[in-house]
């Protein structure tokens, strides 16, 4: 993030819960990669100054919220559409479904933009395997 904020002139707030580090290394990964991709669109479309990562602890799952004062965008439209240039937020939302999570995103006119991704804090192998098959499905049709 100091290196994104060099680069950029972006300045970003970050704030995890103690023990974020203790989540298995998988999960981790999930986290920094949606943080990652999405302070790239930050930077490539936003024309944010400000960035806010939050990580919190509640209850059984892990929320990372992702926050900028940038322009906004019409989130349904980019989901919906056909074309390959929204891979970036696609992306995302399937690393969180990679491990049982979800993934929204918020953005309206004056408020910038808002992702929100939750990840279960605890391993559940049966969902992320139900998860693989729902994925192998749609490769067999």
């Amino acid at each position: 993030m100091k290196d994104f904020s060099k680069r950029t002139g972006i300045l970003v707030h970050f704030r995890a819960f103690e023990g974020v580090e203790q989540l298995n290394s998988t999960k981790r990964t999930v986290l920094f990669r949606i943080a990652q991709a999405a302070l790239a669109n930050v930077a490539q479309h936003s024309g944010a100054k400000l960035v806010t990562i939050t990580i919190k602890k509640l209850s059984d799952v892990v929320c990372m919220k992702i926050h900028d004062d940038g322009k906004s965008f019409e989130a349904e439209r980019v989901f919906s559409s056909k074309l390959n240039e929204h891979l970036g937020l696609i992306g995302m939302r399937e690393r969180a479904e990679m491990v049982g999570g979800s993934f929204s995103v918020e953005s309206k006119t004056g408020l910038g933009t808002t992702i929100f991704a939750e990840i279960p804090s605890h391993d559940n192998r049966r969902q992320q395997h139900q998860w693989v098959n729902k994925r192998r499905s749609l490769f067999i049709k």
